[in-house]
């Protein structure tokens, strides 16, 4: 579990004795929430068979703990095993990846970051090799840090979702190149697994090197044990902290999958309640809320049911897609995870796992169509959206610094933001809560880089204006009034 923390100074802002909680996902071991998912798709990469077991240190040193013949198939040498035509910073990480496999495993993701740092831990400690793409409008602090973690990293333009060399994109076509046209089994071999030859193979003719690699694309977007995961840890953890008493879940949306797991979790135990006929401490459901950053589709795809921003417009993009400071969030399309969030839930005893499975069983479910005749209790998991501003995150990470004591990065603050706003609406005595994805200490070069905010951003710097004496009131800064 991760610790649940009262705002004491945020919530002291409000005038009906709301109280603003979040949850510290930054208290992962990763120091992140993207733990919970790069676990739980770990584990279902290794049960489905696309990774192989994990390393255990009672294991002989060769590769996966056996000696690299055994169980070797030899076939005829027609597989492609050229990578000349591979950019030489990819053929660079996938030798990185391939040099600290223990397993002959590779995870390989497309992710701003965060998310690869978390696989990037757990793949050490299950000895898996691991490979990231990542889009260059993140900071200097995540590459350097999965670097350390012997991760082999590619850095790729930012870009639509459309283009090829999109990251995710991109981390497909290694993902294609490793595991679908095996470009690397005679390298693997030949360098890495046997350098020093002699073996069975070399008395065979014709025959191509063992295909020992097995390689995982995470696809963390479209992966719904993503979603899973905060469905059923996330969310139980919450629920038992305030004792079922959460009135709303305020959150961003990177993946969707923890605001969508969790919001799944919560409204399901509330509706089951009702049903049961138990007293409830809130007379309606919590609220599931997506806080969303400039440039992002996902807030009209909930307000409007169009996942379109004009930011989208080419000439008035900036750097990147979403268009804003914040790092990890936004999107210009719906995700499979984000998707079960707009859907229609007919609210039974276990409905959103069942939702997961039937999902998970039908590469188009968002297209079936389900009888929801059986339940009088049906709603969307995700409520309403707002919009939050780059220079609003920035205000409200200041503030949480002088007054909660709280380093947090750009995501988290458009959260507490988001949160803070959602509680001045919300009935007397409410529980709001929000999330910490990750500390401040990721965001140095950029977020709290005064440089380059004002200079590259032409945002302001909160201290800056001395003589303003709005500048440190939160609330005006939020529009609001207590």
């Amino acid at each position: 579990d991760t610790p649940l923390l009262y705002l004491p100074h945020i919530s002291s802002l409000l005038h009906n004795n709301v109280k603003i909680y979040v949850k510290m996902e930054c208290s992962n071991p990763g120091g992140t929430g993207k733990d919970r998912a790069a676990r739980s798709m770990i584990l279902c990469a290794e049960e489905n068979g696309e990774l192989p077991p994990p390393y255990t240190v009672s294991m002989n040193e060769n590769k996966a703990g056996r000696t690299v013949t055994d169980n070797i198939t030899t076939t005829l040498n027609t597989g492609n095993n050229n990578h000349s035509n591979i950019p030489d910073d990819i053929h660079a990480a996938i030798v990185t990846a391939l040099e600290n496999t223990k397993t002959h495993g590779i995870l390989i993701e497309g992710t701003s970051g965060s998310t690869g740092i978390s696989l990037a831990s757990l793949a050490c400690t299950r000895g898996h090799g691991i490979i990231v793409a990542m889009p260059d409008d993140q900071s200097n602090q995540k590459k350097e840090f999965l670097e350390k973690l012997g991760c082999g990293v590619v850095v790729v333009k930012n870009c639509s979702i459309s283009n090829p060399g999109h990251y995710v994109n991109v981390a497909r076509r290694i993902w294609e190149w490793l595991n679908v046209e095996r470009r690397y089994d005679d390298y693997y071999w030949s360098t890495v697994v046997n350098p020093a030859g002699g073996d069975v193979l070399n008395r065979q003719n014709n025959s191509s090197p063992p295909k020992l690699i097995r390689a995982a694309f995470m696809n963390q977007f479209e992966n719904l044990a993503n979603v899973t995961s905060h469905y059923t840890s996330t969310g139980p953890e919450i629920y038992s902290q305030l004792d079922g008493k959460v009135d709303a879940f305020i959150m961003s949306a990177g993946t969707g999958g923890t605001l969508v797991g969790v919001g799944a979790y919560l409204k399901e135990r509330w509706f089951e309640s009702i049903q049961q006929k138990h007293h409830m401490q809130s007379q309606s459901p919590p609220r599931i809320i997506l806080v969303d950053p400039p440039g992002s589709s996902l807030f009209n795809k909930i307000k409007f049911g169009v996942a379109y921003s004009s930011q989208q417009s080419e000439q008035k993009l900036r750097r990147h897609r979403y268009d804003t400071l914040a790092e990890g969030i936004g999107l210009d399309r719906i995700t499979a995870n984000f998707a079960l969030g707009c859907e229609t839930i007919s609210w039974e005893k276990k409905a959103f796992a069942k939702r997961i499975n039937e999902a998970s069983n039908d590469h188009h479910y968002q297209k079936i169509s389900r009888d929801s005749s059986s339940s009088i209790f049906q709603s969307k998991i995700i409520d309403d959206a707002l919009s939050i501003s780059d220079q609003q995150a920035v205000h409200m990470a200041h503030y949480l610094l002088r007054h909660e004591g709280l380093f947090v990065g750009s995501s988290s603050a458009m959260n507490i933001a988001g949160a803070l706003i959602v509680a001045s609406q919300m009935p007397e005595g409410s529980h709001i809560v929000t999330v910490v994805c990750d500390g401040g200490q990721r965001h140095t070069s950029r977020f709290w880089n005064r440089d380059f905010v004002v200079n590259e951003w032409g945002l302001k710097w909160p201290g800056d204006n001395v003589t303003d004496p709005l500048e440190h009131d939160i609330m005006h800064q939020l529009g609001q009034k207590v």
